[in-house]
This record gives structure tokens, sequence and C-alpha cells, in this order.
């Protein structure tokens, strides 16, 4: 079977679909969305929990004079959550906006990881739409950073302004918990220590569900209200330790129709995905605003006269301020404490920072210009962000693992007990990243040489042989379709038995691009061999994303065809598995979108900088 990139060109559809908007304003100056405003009404952010939030003076003082009129006026855009396919199908008929009524509309991690892919074509093909998205995704991000330079993830937006097409959906309210989307007799059973983990999964304890005629779960109305427009600070703690974790009674029911007939009182919250403490939304804000501040210094040596406008100037201040802001944040933490995946995301933010700042990255290092007004907004010192650069990279080599059979070169946290995702592997990314911005700062070859060799390690083994079979050439290439998807106390799950995710190849493709460049730096005798080898591999993998896979269909809606939808450049969520086989689920939400439009952008570079040829054939 032989598939062709070129059947597949961008597409950007889709991704502008989903860009939900967050903040407009009309002729008249009215204002629709977020208002830059205090306080806990439709469009405002609180101060409370012991953070507070920028407000028109602060950008006045950080931007100078006029500097919150215009970011008042910047599109503020943020990235949907997911797109369920309409049941007359996703071809003619498109998607339906979805939000997670128990966390949030949209958030700051798929939004950044959009600004990121969007950052990233800009930087590689230089298309201006591009650089217009990206920008408006990044001032909403900018809008859930703190002046203390904290991250909330999610936020709401007007619910029946967006989700008219579902009576649930369209309602400006949520749950505390997943379980409550469904009718209860009553809540799931406590975990042994207390926690409430059942409660985060929407079927669990079934037999306290209440099902209709036909078996069906019935669900149940969200009850808790929230302004439209608003921040879910959904902390569990406050700065200083107080406890602010939300209490209420949560509904129960008697039957499929009518209004709930008691209440489980006193619930209280101990799982939160939005709030003030250090996660995936922060890496991955640090990140995008690193790859912001790149565009706005290409922007710049591209503009005639190599000087910015005053309002692009204005905003590469406003990323310079938040940037500043986050890294203030992140400094104070150890990296070493922090699961390796998470680590290696920091590890690229601290990297895309430091070179942009230091370095240059293709147009030269960015002057900072912003103002600093307080302790937060003062740019951290260069040797401060090496030095977590380094202990960031430490705990990503400590978690490789080395042994005699097919683990060998996983990246692992708990060797013991053996539990593994593929989801969210940006380890040989990260790592690659690293060496070539010492290798651009300055550092010999010899002395990385055991940093290269660690990413190889696990490349060619690991990853390449076992969890990707790009390395596996036996017949024809026929088991590059096959994946490890997860691993549970050692057990691994595949692609016959598991879902598969969007979210699980993206980066492997594009840590293997990097990794071809950083082999292309080391100087060794091999080095034009390895990297035209890895960039192979980079393609290969990249091919799930074009038919590929476990279901031999596309996952990517690239290629025109008769339906309204093909080729919008929608990207598909998930491969199921069951006893039928493989088959492709068609809905196509915000992180899909982010994931693999970042995937092929840098693979169709890659095909096309370095002539790779956009065929790829495999024996099924």
């Amino acid at each position: 079977m032989t598939l062709d990139f070129d059947a597949f060109p961008l597409a950007f559809g889709h991704l502008n679909w989903q860009l939900l908007t967050a903040r407009s304003i009309s002729a008249s100056g009215a204002v629709t969305g977020f208002t830059y405003g205090s306080g806990t009404s439709a469009g405002q952010r609180p101060d409370q929990h012991g953070v507070s939030w920028p407000t028109p003076s602060y950008y006045d003082a950080v931007l100078g004079a006029g500097g919150f009129a215009r970011v008042a006026a910047w599109p503020m855009k943020a990235m949907m959550l997911y797109a369920q396919e309409k049941p007359a199908g996703w071809a003619t008929a498109g998607w339906n906006p979805y939000q997670d009524l128990a966390e949030g509309a949209t958030c700051v991690d798929d939004s950044a990881r959009t600004a990121i892919a969007l950052a990233t074509d800009y930087l590689l093909n230089g298309r201006a739409s591009s650089l217009a998205a990206a920008k408006a995704l990044l001032t909403f991000t900018c809008h859930l950073t703190t002046v203390e330079g904290k991250v909330y993830n999610f936020a709401w937006l007007d619910a029946p302004a967006t989700y008219g097409w579902d009576v649930m959906q369209s309602q400006n309210k949520h749950y505390g918990y997943r379980s409550e989307f469904y009718r209860r007799t009553q809540y799931p059973p406590l975990d042994a220590g207390g926690g409430h983990s059942q409660w985060m999964q929407f079927t669990s304890d079934p037999s306290h569900i209440i099902t209709d005629a036909t078996g069906a779960y019935v669900r149940a109305d969200p009850f808790l209200p929230h302004p439209p427009y608003s921040v879910a600070m959904d902390d569990l703690q406050a700065t200083n330790g107080a406890d602010v974790a939300a209490v209420y009674s949560g509904p129960l029911y008697s039957s499929a129709t009518g209004a709930s007939t008691s209440s489980l009182a006193g619930v209280k919250k101990d799982w939160t995905t939005s709030s003030l403490n250090l996660g995936a939304d922060d890496a991955r804000q640090l990140w995008a605003l690193a790859l912001g501040l790149q565009m706005m210094q290409k922007v710049k040596a591209t503009s005639p006269g190599g000087a910015l406008s005053a309002d692009d100037l204005a905003f590469g201040a406003f990323l310079e301020n938040h940037l500043d802001r986050v890294l203030t944040n992140v400094l104070q933490y150890d990296m070493g404490t922090l699961d390796n995946r998470l680590a290696a995301n920091f590890l690229i933010g601290l990297s895309e920072y430091y070179r942009i700042r230091y370095v240059g990255a293709g147009h030269g290092t960015w002057v900072p210009v912003a103002t600093t007004v307080d302790g937060y907004s003062a740019a951290p010192s260069q040797s401060s962000v090496y030095a977590k650069m380094d202990q960031a990279l430490n705990r990503v080599t400590a978690a490789q693992y080395r042994t005699t059979d097919w683990r060998d070169g996983i990246f692992i946290d708990d060797p013991v007990g053996g539990e593994w995702q593929a989801w969210g592997q940006v380890q040989m990314l990260a790592l690659a990243k690293s060496y070539r911005l010492r290798r651009d700062a300055g550092q010999a070859a010899s002395a990385l040489t055991g940093l290269l060799d660690t990413i190889c390690y696990s490349a060619d083994r690991f990853y390449g042989m076992q969890a990707y079979h790009y390395a596996d050439t036996v017949n024809g290439y026929s088991r590059t379709r096959e994946r490890i998807t997860g691993i549970s106390g050692w057990a691994a799950r595949f692609h016959t038995n598991d879902t598969q995710s969007v979210y699980q190849d993206s980066s492997i493709v594009v840590g293997l691009v990097e990794l071809a460049e950083a082999y292309g730096q080391s100087g060794r005798t091999d080095a034009a061999a390895k990297k035209t080898a890895y960039l192979q591999s980079a393609k290969i993998v990249g091919t799930w994303f074009i038919g590929n896979n476990s279901a031999l269909v596309p996952m990517y809606a690239g290629k025109p065809g008769p339906g309204a939808f093909e080729g919008s450049g929608a990207f598909f969520d998930e491969i199921k598995a069951d006893s039928a086989g493989s088959h492709r689920k068609s809905d196509a939400g915000g992180e899909s979108t982010a994931e693999g439009l970042w995937a092929l952008v840098v693979i169709k570079d890659a095909i096309t900088r370095y002539g790779l040829g956009s065929t790829f054939t495999f024996t099924v």
C-alpha cells in the first residue's frame, strides 16, 4: 500500500471554525466576552485565593500610555474543546461544538497547543493567517494568566450562544464531578482512601444510574451556575494554604423524568484541572509564549526597515511581560519533583525562551521592551533559566529505563510498577531541543556526547522497535501501523485492544525531526546518514495520519472530496478497537486539531526541505 502526503494538503477550515470568539467589540463599542474587569460578573475575573489579575492600569504601566487601549482592541480566540460528529456524518454535515460540563468550555492547554502549531507554521512557512490566529489565541491564554504568573486552565464562554444545538450544553451551568452527567439514585462509592476518583468517570457505579425504556442512561441537567465568560478558578487551596475547595449539594433522582428528588449534602471537591497549581497548562503557556516571541522577532526581521509597527511592538511587549511572569512562577519549582513528561514540556518551553532571548531563532534575539512594574514582571537572570533547564533535563534523562528486554529505552517514572501512557511522549523532542540549543550556544559536540547518545538509545530501541515500529523494516514495514498504546503493570496494551489518538503520535513525529537536526550538528562521521534515517522515521510515524494505521483510514480530512467537510483539515480523535476490529471515531476536537496540525506542518516541511519524497509504501 502506498500513501502520499501530497494528496493531503494543509487545510485550516476546521481549525478556523473551532476558534471560538472569547472577546469582541461591536461598531458601537459594546464588548461581548471577557472584559478585563475585576469582579464576579460576566466577563470579569475575581482577585481571590491569593492571586490577582492584570487591570487596565497595569497594561498602561507595562506598555506605556495607551497600552491598554491596544490590548482591548486585539482579537481574542479560544480553542474549542470538542467537536462531536453530527448524526448525518461528518463528511456532509460536519460537527457540533461540545464542552466539558465538569471542567470548562475551553482551556489554555488546547489553546496554547494550537498557538504552538500555528506559530510553527508561521515560522516555517510564513503564513500570515497563522500569525494572526496565533496572536488571537495567545491573547486568550494570557487572559488566564495572573499577575503572579500562575495559569488557570479552564474558562466558561456563553453557553446559549455557542452550544444552542443541545439543551444540556446550552446552559451556563456545570457539574462538580463528571458522574453527575447521568441521573443517579446514589453517588459512586468513595475510594479506599476516601477520594473521589470514581466520581470523575461518567459511568462509574452503573447499578445506581437511571435508565430509560431502551436501557440507555438518562442525562441529568448541570446545576452549578457560573457567569458567562468566566475563569474556572477551581482551587482546592489558596496560595497561603487555606482550604478553599468548593462544597455543594449534589442532586439525586428517583425517575427518568422530573426534577431531582433529594440531594447529597456536603460534597467537597478534591479534584481539579483548573487551579493556581503548577501543571501542563503552565508548561504549554511557557512554550507558546516563547514561540510567540519568536514570531514577533520574525515579523520584525522581515518588516520594512527591520522595525515593528507600534501595535506589533506593543504585542511583543505584551508577550514578553506575560512570559517573564510565567517564568518567575515556574522558576520557584523543582523540576526534579515532576512527572518526567511534564518536566519535558517545561524543558521545551525553557529552551525556546532561552533561544529567543540569548541564542537566536533564525531572525536574531528579542531585545526586551516591556516595562518592569513589580517583582513578578522582571526578566529572570540568564543563569537561573539555564539552571532550571539543567534541572528539567536531568529529570527527563533519569527516567530512561535500560534493560535487556522489549522495554529497553522507555522513559518511565515507575519502572517497578510499570505504568506508562503513549500520549505526551515529548522526551525525545525536549532532549533534542536542549542538545541543539547547547550546540548553537557554542558548546562542543564532544561535551554533549552523552546527551545525544541518550536520545538515540530510546529512539533506536523502545520507541523505534516496540512502541511505533518505525525502525522495523521486516516484511516491507508491515508493522509500522502497530502501536503500544499504554502499559499497566508492565503488561502492554496494543492497537488491537486499546484506543489510539492523535496525541500519541504527534510528538514522536516532531521529536524525530528534531533528533535528526540534532544529529546533523553532532560532527560524527555518520551524521548525514543518521540524520536522513531519523527524518525517514519521522515520515513513517507521520503516515499514521494519512492511513498507515490499524484501521487503514486517514485520520486527517485533508484530501478534498464530494462532501462539504472533506478537505476541511479536521483531525479525527480516535481509532477504537473492539471485537469487530479497528474503526475510526470521527469526532474532531481541539486537542486533535492542535497536535495533528503541528505534526503535519513539521513533517511536510521536512519532506520538502530535505527531499524525502512524499510517498511511503508498506505491506498490509
